[in-house]
């Protein structure tokens, strides 16, 4: 890792940006930090006066940047010889027995999108307020529509499958699982599935905007604002492994910080250099993720994205945005870190880019 430095005037254009997303009504606030090996370079938040107050201790809804969080525990548990990733899940979820292809998928195929399910239409289940043992049915019961690792297919609910698979096999809930491996080492005091039971968090909450821009979200949701919040309210008791964690960007800092430093921080190891190797090494080749069009092309590692043609990060690069308007990226290259979390659901993941570009401007 190459030690660079951040222009601290140049730095201010990023956090310009981000503030201007909430100035001009696109969201109801901004959280952006930067961060290297060493600690927090610069960590700010701006809200909208209409919208609810929130700060750089506000807990936000992940999303999935959920995913690299729960793909770390597992490649962690691999790594420990307690966990495989080549085994077919169908040795703890025999649902799974009665096609030749959903037989083969292993805990691989799930973390590089790769296993040939599609996801489940999530819409009707959270308007209804379903509970999670409805979603695992749904989710065991989606046919498949390619052999596992012959094409790349992003899927959010085949996590949900995995962690049930984890939770048979080691006989522990994954959310002490995450806490084991994860974010009890790291110091991620405010990481967790539903912050809503615990009053100290549920006082931190962030907002999260719902609007007609996603077209996913059903119209009662858009017109009636006590719908939109039920509906988010759902979603979290939901405990998606693919999407359902809250954190603070304090907390995902901190994650970002240990992955920079090769799975160290504070002394506490969650991962040996050669297992973040293996994770963030881009596993989309050789046509996998290929598109007529390169710059449609998905690159993607276990459980991480990797940079795009038109990104201006370095090719060690890794990170995850969320449907929630977040993003975690690392660029082990530029020595940095940058969190940003925006508390509207559906927002064109693109909406971030400016905002990451301008802090790889400010790299000197």
């Amino acid at each position: 890792m190459t030690p660079r430095s951040l222009d601290p005037v140049a730095l201010d254009r990023a956090f310009a940006v981000a503030r201007g997303l909430v100035d001009d009504g696109t969201l109801p606030f901004a959280i952006l930090g930067i961060a290297n090996a060493a600690g927090t370079v610069r960590l700010e938040a701006v809200s909208a006066p209409e919208h609810a107050a929130v700060d750089v201790n506000s807990v936000c809804l992940l999303a999935s940047i959920t995913k690299p969080i729960v793909a770390t525990a597992v490649v962690r548990l691999a790594a420990e010889g307690r966990f495989s990733l080549q085994e077919p899940l169908a040795r703890w979820l025999p649902e799974l027995g009665d096609d030749a292809n959903r037989s083969r998928i292993t805990a691989w195929h799930v973390l590089t999108h790769t296993s040939g399910l599609e996801d489940v239409d999530t819409a009707p289940l959270l308007l209804r307020g379903a509970a999670r043992e409805e979603l695992l049915a749904q989710v065991l019961a989606q046919p498949s529509s390619a052999a596992p690792g012959a094409r790349f297919e992003y899927a959010s609910h085949t996590f949900d499958l995995l962690a049930v698979a984890l939770e048979r096999g080691l006989g522990t809930q994954l959310e002490a699982l995450l806490q084991e491996t994860v974010l009890g080492p790291l110091g991620m005091h405010d990481t967790c599935f539903d912050p809503t039971v615990d009053p100290e968090l549920a006082s931190r909450l962030a907002p999260v905007a719902v609007g007609p821009w996603d077209p996913m979200i059903p119209p009662a949701a858009v017109a009636d604002p006590a719908v939109a919040a039920a509906l988010v309210r759902s979603y979290r008791s939901l405990r998606m492994a693919g999407g359902g964690l809250s954190s603070t960007a304090d907390d995902l800092l901190r994650f970002g910080r240990a992955m920079l430093r090769g799975g160290e921080l504070d002394g506490r190891r969650v991962l040996g250099p050669v297992f973040v190797d293996l994770m963030t090494r881009e596993t989309t080749v050789g046509g996998i993720g290929a598109a007529a069009d390169p710059l449609d092309a998905h690159h993607y590692a276990l459980g991480w994205g990797k940079p795009a043609p038109h990104d201006p990060a370095s090719p060690s690069a890794f990170g995850h945005s969320g449907a929630s308007c977040t993003r975690l990226w690392i660029d082990p290259a530029h020595d940095l870190v940058v969190v940003f979390l925006g508390g509207s659901w559906g927002r064109p993941t693109r909406l971030m880019d400016p905002i990451v570009d301008a802090v790889y401007a400010a790299v000197r």
